[in-house]
């Protein structure tokens, strides 16, 4: 920033406060209050709770992984110990079977078998949940069927593995002691340390090459020691030949490792050319586990059919021999020979403990699920290094540890364990003794396994460095999508991937088509790769709003929300600069925010004075008012921003605000006469423009620079009433980071207002986003992302048949449904069909105001429900080629999708008969009269559709909505009668409690909301109006196209107020006074001509003739009866069969078999008593009914969960826990890391202006402080007039005090920075080293500053030049940047 420019600024921001300063009479303020609704709620306790919710999680996923890798460890070597039949007989406590001398089990043949086949169902727990996991992506999600030599190449290295597994299961551990069983954990990464080696993983550091390759070579030597050492003190065959399972087990985790080597990429793009491999799963984790038991069998020695035969026998309880010997026989017979001696050894049996089999089996699987699942969810959460990498590499030296205490306990004393393992089983020892264990592990070379142990480590060091999003998905933090059960802690280290595998990345590596010589593609790529820089892919957010006729309040809620999203990326590019040496952190992102603004100009001939320079209209002049009111409403301080730039532009005109914190906010103002109006087309516009203009049309960036800027290019669309926290928008962003194929995410709309109206949209809101869009995502993806608040990535956008297709005119009555009733809907449609996959993020709250009158929102739904309905056709008509598309849609989807269309088709007949039941139910009446009562009002009401206006339309739903209304309350009530006498387990007492219940748990699970179940009275007594009435007004008023809301006529100038001065003009917009401190600027010659080529090709207004005009308006009543008919028809013939259905119950009926009712009959006359049971009948319509929906709903609520826990994972993942600083421990790389953390909040600190009466002032203490202070140990009247009369006082002293200008964040945050006072953080709790290198970071940067020629020096106050008013233009070379103008000074942000 030049200072003359700086200078001239502040200098017509203190010459504009001194002209508008108030009155002393007028003095008096009204600082803005913290509310508690909206996005403006108070989130520190929720933070705190957070954080604390956080550290139980590091703490409880440490210790479930630790303990659950062990105790899975050590089931598995015990459950593979127990299958040899050649090993020693175990020793068992005598003293439990009140017998002398040592008693020792026989190996039982049954027994073995029995564990045999729980090993087999270990191993295949996790195939099964493979294959489970595989059948639900395949029939919910669509993935791109494998090729021949990928299926092949998978399925020999996965087998491969399994052949190790094996012969190391059946093999070897039956062979070994259980401290060496645990030891052989550590040797199975030869593979991928070889790799490791080979393909210089760890040459990608930039220091200590040459000791990382002596590591990486040691770390080899370690592994393949084993494979000489045991075999060279062994004589047995099965521990000779240890190399070869070891060699085959580590084969499945090679892939992971082999990641840069030229000769190897052709193989590895081969077997990645999907992104996922769930078809080649669903048929190879069968056959793994077929392999794997066929092996063990064969392994094991029985004969094959015994297995199966005595299957059954080995899990029932059968007899084990037990053998005593007697060491008194021979004594007895020495001493009397004439006596029969007694035998040296005896026999007997005891009953065997199947249990323990069953026992053992499920908690191994157990443990090993466990440690999977809450390793991947310390992955998901950002907490991988503390609870996830250190409990697995710590799984090693405990189990081994564990195992030889256990073993040695047992061995020692053969009651030890007695309780906790049968006494006929027992884990086979390394020492007879302690005594023996020394001398027994330096005979077998056991001081080596530390070494195999520290190669594991490293060769798993990856883990220790984790590289992955937040949240992201499973095929991305692991390279096969499950675990192997047996070694599950050595799986989650190598199969947790080291480098994110994306199609892009493996295009660069190898190409399929075309092979390549490896050394030539390597060096293409690096240079092509080159061309990419870091600033490309920075998220560059674009906020893009739609306005039209929004009120004062709308608009001020959306102004404060684009302030404080300015204020953030402020404080993050101050913190990248001055505190983080440049480098930005996760969360960076560039900001612009673009306004569009639908018919901005006053264009009646008697109000404008010249066509070429209309008037603006009273909603952009309260836009132009309510700017300086937002920032003082965020900021507690009077800022005034600079007016704004004014430019002509070929489709109107275009005002350019600079923001506080330096970012740009355009209101493109349009004009009707000159480009086409309504949102669908504002939308086009600005995709052509940002997308177009800036990206496509940049000549500098070469194609490859053009993607990746896409990929990293989001828009943020908006309506203009819209409220949200800038936290909301990096949810969503996260979710675009962690998600490739994510074209589209949307938040959680809160609906706000006052009246019962926004009291029934609050809980359909709620049930909508908790269940169906819930259930969207998680079984396919969201069909609309809302316009008032959703995030798009702008290479989904440039797609094929989406920017281009979303320009298409509606020719037909149905397209002007489809395209422009529902423009939101319908662009999500054509993402869907072009393959992006669009989300729902919960966590993501945004706030909108909803219609609160009944007319008003009728006509928003009016809209709303032929759009929906329409897309939803579309996509179902058009399935096949949606799912051949889309990876996130199946066809399995699609028929839930059709379920839904069913039940909101069938909808008004199924309330039509559900109100005839009730009335029936309720009063006691006959079927008819019910039937008639609810036929003759809806029929009154299709006719008034038919032939009334609208209004009278309206008036007639609303008596209707009413009496319906206190209908549905005496159902209520007979509804809890019905239960009551029925009981609970009746059909619609069960239905309707299931329903309450999933409602209710549904309101749990979401706690912040939970207040909204109480609008759920009003939901439920307006089901009739909602889905029957509000159907019917939709559909017969199909051929109303206009907006239904904010229809207001554009407000007129105050100047105009007076009476019947039709002829008087207004100024134009150039010379409006609201203006008229404003530059005059203009756009370059490029990008006039392409406004002009834009509007001629897409954005020409629609000039229809009268006769086209009725055409369509005969095309939508054509469309409006033909649609009306089929939907009357197809509702009367459901409720006709069903009705007859209904009158024929005593003969169609099913007997609901639930809490039958006895009776007990005495005939008098017969002296007899009769008993008989009566069932409670349900007619097979109601039980598809209760079918049809309960199937739904379940579906739903297990959906439910599954996001709620995504939610949970992205809160976690997004707040870091800054409670606990050592000082004797923190080291300077830890400080750096926490000064990193903390660089953002601290710039938030430096740069926020001082609030009005506010206490966070860095140098005067706050008046109410001095007050209290001083009033301490007084009376609280005297404490009370202290205070107001401090507040008197304080009113004199800030009007004569001279203020500083707050005005501008990044000169806040230079004043601060630069100045000689100390810093404020007393918010942040640094610690002391963290707040020394900030000190030292402050200090080198003023020393750069002075010395550096342009620097950014300390300003100081002064005298300021006068104001140069100048011309701004436009550059053609700037036409593709964010600031594409001087802005007198003001920073600006680069796109």
């Amino acid at each position: 920033m030049s200072g003359g420019d700086y200078e001239s600024g502040d200098y017509f921001m203190r010459s504009r406060k001194l002209r508008d300063k108030p009155p002393l009479w007028d003095s008096f303020q009204d600082p803005p209050s913290k509310k508690t609704s909206g996005s403006d709620v108070d989130w520190k306790k929720l933070q705190f709770f957070l954080k604390l919710f956080k550290l139980f999680v590091y703490l409880l996923v440490f210790a479930v992984v630790l303990a659950s890798s062990v105790f899975a460890k050590l089931l598995y070597l015990y459950m593979a110990g127990n299958t040899g039949g050649s090993g020693p007989r175990v020793q068992v406590c005598s003293k439990n079977l009140l017998r002398h001398g040592q008693v020792e089990a026989v190996p039982s043949e049954l027994d073995q078998i029995a564990w045999v086949w729980a090993l087999i169902f270990a191993f295949a727990a996790p195939e099964l949940l493979t294959f489970l996991r595989a059948l639900r992506i395949c029939m919910f999600k669509r993935e791109q069927r494998p090729s021949g030599l990928e299926v092949g190449l998978v399925t020999l290295f996965e087998l491969l593995h399994v052949v190790g597994l094996a012969l190391l299961t059946f093999t070897v551990l039956p062979a070994l002691d259980a401290t060496r069983g645990a030891i052989l954990g550590c040797c199975v990464c030869f593979v991928p340390a070889l790799l490791n080696l080979l393909t210089g993983t760890r040459l990608h550091w930039q220091k200590a090459d040459s000791l990382v390759l002596a590591l990486s070579v040691l770390a080899l030597i370690a592994q393949s020691s084993v494979f000489l050492v045991w075999p060279s003190l062994s004589d047995s065959l099965e521990v000779q030949l240890l190399a070869i399972p070891l060699l085959l087990v580590s084969f499945r985790w090679w892939e992971n490792f082999a990641n840069t080597h030229e000769a190897i990429a052709y193989i590895i793009r081969t077997i990645r050319c999907t992104r996922s491999r769930y078809h080649t799963y669903l048929y190879l984790a069968p056959l793994k586990v077929v392999l794997f038991a066929g092996v063990g069998f064969l392994l094991h020695g029985q004969d094959f059919v015994e297995y199966f035969t005595r299957f059954l026998d080995a899990w029932r309880p059968h007899l084990i021999t037990l053998v005593q010997s007697n060491p008194n026989a021979l004594l007895s017979a020495e001493a009397n020979s004439s006596i029969t001696a007694l035998p040296p050894r005896s026999q007997f049996t005891m009953q065997s403990s199947p249990n323990a089999v069953v026992y053992a089996l499920a908690a191994q699987v157990g443990a090993a699920y466990l440690c999977h699942v809450f390793g991947k969810f310390a992955c998901k959460i950002k907490i991988q290094v503390f609870s996830c990498a250190l409990p697995l590499s710590l799984a090693g030296p405990a189990t081994v540890c564990l195992a030889t205490v256990l073993a040695q306990m047992r061995a020692s004393d053969p009651c030890a364990l007695h309780g906790l393992l049968p006494d006929y089983l027992a884990p086979v020892a390394l020492g007879g003794s302690w005594a023996e264990l020394g001398q027994r592990c330096l005979d077998l070379a056991l001081w080596l396994w530390p070494l195999w142990w520290l190669a594991q480590v490293w060769t798993c060091l990856h883990i220790w460095q984790p590289r992955n999003d937040k949240n992201a998905p499973t095929e991305k933090l692991f390279v096969c999508p499950w675990y192997c059960g047996l070694m599950v802690d050595q799986c989650s280290m190598m199969n947790r991937r080291i480098v994110d595998w994306s199609e892009e990345y493996l295009a660069i590596k190898s190409d399929l088509t075309t092979p390549r010589d490896p050394v030539v593609a390597l060096a293409s790529d690096i240079n092509a790769s080159r061309d990419i820089r870091e600033e490309d892919k920075v998220p560059q957010l674009i906020v893009c709003a739609t306005m039209w006729h929004e009120t004062e309040d709308e608009m001020m809620e959306f102004l404060k929300s684009i302030v404080r999203l300015d204020e953030d990326q402020c404080a993050r590019r101050m913190a990248r600069i001055h505190l983080n040496g440049g480098k930005a952190d996760d969360e960076y992102y560039e900001l612009e925010t673009n306004i569009f603004f639908d018919d901005a100009f006053v264009l009646d001939p008697r109000q404008c004075q010249n066509k070429r320079n209309p008037p603006i209209n009273e909603y952009v002049k309260t836009l132009t008012r309510t700017i300086d009111k937002a920032a003082f409403e965020v900021y507690g301080v009077s800022i005034r921003i600079k007016p704004p730039l004014k430019i002509e532009t070929p489709y109107g005109g275009r005002l350019v605000w600079i923001l506080p914190g330096r970012t740009k906010m355009v209101a493109h103002l349009k004009n009707k006469d000159k480009i086409r109006h309504k949102k669908r087309w504002s939308q086009v516009m600005y995709m052509y423009y940002l997308l177009g203009y800036r990206i496509m049309e940049t000549e500098q960036l070469s194609p490859r620079r053009k993607a990746v800027i896409a990929e990293n290019t989001f828009i943020l669309a908006l309506d203009g009433d819209i409220d949200f926290q800038p936290r909301a928008v990096q949810l969503l962003i996260d979710r675009m980071k962690a998600v490739d194929e994510l074209g589209a995410a949307c938040g959680r709309i809160h609906p706000v207002g006052r009246g019962p109206m926004v009291w029934y949209q609050r809980f359909e809101y709620a049930i909508g986003h908790w269940l169906q869009k819930a259930t969207e995502h998680v079984i396919g993806c969201v069909l609309c992302s809302p316009g008032c608040f959703s995030l798009f990535r702008a290479s989904a956008l440039m797609d094929n048949s989406v920017m281009k297709r979303y320009t298409m005119v509606s020719s037909e009555a149905m397209k002007m449904v489809q395209y422009d009733q529902g423009e939101d809907r319908w662009l999500c449609t054509l993402l869907l069909k072009a393959g992006s996959r669009v989300e729902y993020c919960a966590a993501s709250d945004a706030y909108t105001h909803a219609p609160e009158s009944f007319n008003e929102f009728y006509n928003q739904r009016r809209r709303w429900v032929p759009s929906t309905i329409a897309n939803i056709f579309d996509i179902l008509a058009d399935a096949d080629t949606v799912v051949r598309k889309n990876n996130s849609i199946s066809t399995m989807y699609v028929w839930y999708q059709g379920m839904l269309m069913i039940g909101t088709v069938l909808g008004p007949g199924t309330i039509f008969l559900m109100m005839v039941g009730a009335l029936v139910a309720v009063f006691s009446i006959d079927i008819w009269t019910a039937f008639l009562w609810n036929f003759f009002p809806i029929i009154f009401f299709i006719l008034a559709c038919v032939y009334l206006k609208q209004k009278y339309q309206l008036l007639m739903a609303f008596v209707i909505s009413a009496l319906y209304c206190l209908v549905m309350m005496a159902v209520l009530i007979g509804i809890i009668v019905q239960m009551l006498e029925d009981g609970p387990l009746a059909p619609a007492s069960l239905f309707f409690l299931l329903v309450a219940v999933q409602i209710t748990i549904a309101g749990f699970m979401h706690p912040q909301e939970f207040w909204a179940l109480l609008c759920g009275v009003i939901y439920y007594i307006t089901i009739p109006s909602m889905y029957m009435l509000l159907m019917i007004f939709s559909v017969f008023n199909m051929n109303d196209v206009s907006w239904g809301t904010r229809e207001a006529p554009v407000l007129k100038d105050d100047d105009m107020e007076a009476a019947n001065e039709a002829d008087s003009q207004l100024p134009g917009w150039l010379n409006d006074p609201l203006l008229i401190d404003s530059e005059l600027g203009e756009v370059s010659l490029m990008e006039q001509r392409f406004w002009k080529d834009l509007i001629k090709q897409y954005l020409k207004p629609l000039e229809l003739s009268r006769e086209q005009k009725q055409a369509m308006a005969d095309g939508l009543k054509e469309l409006r009866n033909m649609i009306a008919f089929a939907f009357v028809m197809v509702n009367a013939i459901f409720v006709l069969i069903v009705f007859l259905l209904q009158l024929k119950k005593e003969f169609l009926h099913l007997k609901w078999p639930i809490e039958p009712t006895d009776f007990v009959t005495f005939d008098r006359d017969n002296l007899m008593v009769g008993i008989y049971r009566q069932y409670k009948e349900l007619d097979p319509i109601g039980l598809c009914f209760v079918l049809f929906f309960g199937l739904i709903l379940i579906i739903q609520f297990l959906a439910m969960f599954f996001h709620r826990f995504a939610t949970l994972c992205q809160l976690l993942a997004t707040t870091r826990v800054d409670w606990f600083r050592s000082g004797g421990q923190f080291t300077d790389e830890d400080a750096a890391t926490e000064l990193k953390g903390c660089a953002v909040s601290i710039a938030r600190n430096l740069q926020r202006p001082r609030r009005l009466f506010g206490d966070d002032d860095e140098g005067d203490p706050h008046y109410d402080d001095l007050a209290m202070d001083g009033a301490e140990g007084e009376h609280r009247e005297h404490r009370e007039s202290m205070v107001r009369r401090q507040t008197i006082c304080r009113l004199h002293e800030t009007r004569n005090k001279q203020h500083s200008d707050y005005s501008n964040l990044v000169l806040n945050f230079q004043r601060r920075f630069f100045g000689d006072d100390d810093l404020n953080l007393k918010n942040l709790a640094l610690n002391r080293k963290s707040v020394k290198l900030l000190q030292k970071r402050r200090s080198e940067a003023k020393v750069n500053a002075a010395t550096t020629p342009g620097g950014t020096p300390t300003p100081k106050a002064g005298k300021r030049p006068p104001l140069v008013p100048k011309r701004v233009s436009f550059s053609a070379s700037e036409r593709n940047s964010m600031a594409t103008y001087d802005n007198g000074g003001y920073e600006h942000t680069e796109f």
